[in-house]
């Protein structure tokens, strides 16, 4: 008897206990963890072509000039400024950038969120939804709602002749001219 009261107590002081909230995570932790998720396929392939690029860089950077010599010259390690930090304030992104040089295939994801980033912060700041879809062969996939031009981003990396990878957006020419007027009426309307 004594031990259905004890068994009873407990479950009604269960039953009374706040359920726990649900943890809503951010549109870049849901991409990246999408990434994470399909990372490791084909790796041992990705190393081969990245130690083979070494010398086509140094050929590339030895013979080209200006602009060009110094992209290139970016490239070699220890070079390039940290490219994963931009548009960390809608404020501070003028445009969105539409491709990323990395070395290393780890730093793929960052790349593919740095080069995500803006359209996430746009969206949020516009108040819209943005949905993320992660697929080996395919590259990231994301949906602006209610985007005036290009409502489907795709970002790709592919392997670099001169070692490394490009990780490029596949952004048109209208939907960089949507990204700058939508994030200019948002600032405006915030009154920046």
């Amino acid at each position: 008897m004594v031990l259905s009261i004890l068994l009873l107590a407990a479950g009604t002081a269960f039953a009374g206990a706040p359920a726990a909230k649900p943890v809503v995570q951010t549109p870049e932790e849901i991409l990246r963890g999408k990434l994470a998720a399909v990372r490791h396929d084909h790796d041992m392939a990705v190393r081969q072509t990245m130690f083979e690029g070494g010398d086509e860089l140094r050929d590339a950077v030895t013979s080209s000039a200006g602009p060009a010599k110094e992209e290139l010259a970016n490239r070699l390690p220890g070079m390039a400024p940290n490219p994963f930090e931009v548009c960390m304030d809608l404020d501070l992104c003028p445009s969105a950038p539409s491709s990323l040089h990395v070395d290393e295939p780890e730093k793929i994801d960052d790349a593919f969120v740095a080069l995500a980033r803006p359209w996430l912060k746009l969206q949020e700041a516009r108040g819209k939804a943005v949905t993320t879809n992660v697929e080996h062969g395919t590259g990231v996939q994301i949906s602006l709602e209610d985007f005036p031009q290009q409502p489907v981003l795709t970002l790709t990396a592919e392997p670099a002749e001169t070692g490394g990878f490009d990780v490029k957006s596949d952004a048109s020419p209208a939907a960089t001219k949507a990204f700058a007027a939508q994030r200019a009426a948002v600032l405006q309307s915030k009154g920046r």
